[in-house]
């Protein structure tokens, strides 16, 4: 398993969370936990994302509505900072793959914009 990579997780039994089904995450590696990952949830653009039409039918990640969200241009997927958690590694259960069955690992563009965001939503968090 590596950092960035996106599975296909089973949210189910997360009370009061919007993500509670099957859905694509992107995970990172605990450093010494082996049973467990850090993992943040995919969703499809929808346009309540984006602050109008034109952006959300443009995929402008410049015009998101909340800081909480991130476009990741490699899925067409929108990362909800504001729902990341850690999970078991037994509920990942798929590697989400390419045409050509190789696994999705995020771009070091996407890798390196999902790191700065998530660093400055938490910093943004544990100031309160």
């Amino acid at each position: 398993m590596n950092n960035g990579q996106i599975f296909y997780i089973n949210f189910s039994g997360y009370k009061g969370s919007e993500i509670n089904d099957t859905h694509l995450g992107i995970v990172f590696r605990l450093p010494n936990v082996k049973n467990m990952v850090f993992c943040i949830p995919l969703t499809s653009p929808k346009r309540k994302h984006f602050k109008s039409i034109e952006a959300f039918n443009n995929r402008n990640y410049n015009e998101l509505k909340y800081q909480n969200l991130i476009y990741i241009n490699q899925t067409d997927s929108i990362a909800l900072l504001d729902q990341l958690r850690t999970i078991s590694t037994a509920r990942l259960l798929n590697e989400y793959k390419d045409a050509d069955n190789h696994s999705i690992v995020l771009n070091e563009e996407n890798l390196s914009l999902i790191t700065i965001k998530t660093i400055k939503y938490l910093k943004h968090i544990f100031k309160y």
